[in-house]
């Protein structure tokens, strides 16, 4: 069976379930108050749905998902898979993200993991506050690369390792295990001669897209009405 794995920060899937209770109070206060008229209650609706969808396809929708062949970059509209032979690097910006090759000899290209934001404080955090990378380490991250929760579990047999991550954001210490984990896979994948069978795709998420421009829609139709 195929190892998997879900990787996402916390305060965005918070913020999603904030934003249904919030929903869910409003409408429960609504439901015995009453409200002023068919019209208020049709923009009211129209307008929770639509920052429903907001939240829902910019907060709980994106996440990056991890297994044994590659990793699916989940964005708000789009998804990517990218294909372990075709990961050049993982770093960090923004955002974290994946570069990557194309199809054939096509130039190369890069995915922002909007789940795996980087505030600004992070972003100084990785330029000047991380320990010493270890020599070798890239080698033997290598060897934790197929461990999805390895980042954030210090091991004594590793302590140096462990040290480095520890000291690094968490949006950066999985893009250095995430890219430690594709330069494993590359050079299995050039081993075996498997790299030219592998493409990197992107495709629009019509539902997540359908979530926003129908309540959208519905809006301004109930407001010119």
């Amino acid at each position: 069976m195929t190892e998997r794995s879900t990787i996402r920060l916390h305060p965005p899937v918070i913020l999603w379930w904030v934003w249904v209770a919030f929903v869910v109070l409003n409408v429960a206060d609504y439901s015995l108050q009453g409200l002023p008229s068919a019209r208020f209650s049709a923009v009211l609706a129209s307008l929770l749905l639509l920052v429903t969808g907001l939240v829902y396809t910019l907060a709980l929708r994106p996440k990056v998902i991890e297994d044994g062949d590659g990793l699916t970059v989940v964005n708000p509209y789009r998804v990517h898979r990218l294909p372990w032979p075709r990961i050049e690097s993982v770093d960090t910006g923004e955002w974290v993200r994946v570069h990557y090759t194309r199809a054939g000899s096509g130039p190369s290209g890069v995915v922002n993991c909007w789940a795996l934001y980087v505030s600004s404080r992070a972003r100084r955090k990785i330029v000047v506050g991380a320990a010493p990378r270890p020599d070798g380490m890239s080698r033997r991250l290598r060897g934790l690369a197929a461990q999805p929760s390895g980042y954030a579990q210090p091991s004594a047999r590793l302590p140096d390792e462990a040290r480095y991550l520890a000291s690094l954001p968490v949006s950066a210490a999985i893009a250095a295990r995430l890219d430690a984990r594709a330069q494993k896979e590359r050079n299995r994948a050039a081993a075996n001669a498997a790299d030219g069978a592998s493409v990197a795709t992107t495709t629009w998420s019509w539902p997540a897209l359908a979530a926003v421009a129908v309540p959208a829609l519905i809006l301004l139709a109930v407001a010119l009405a």
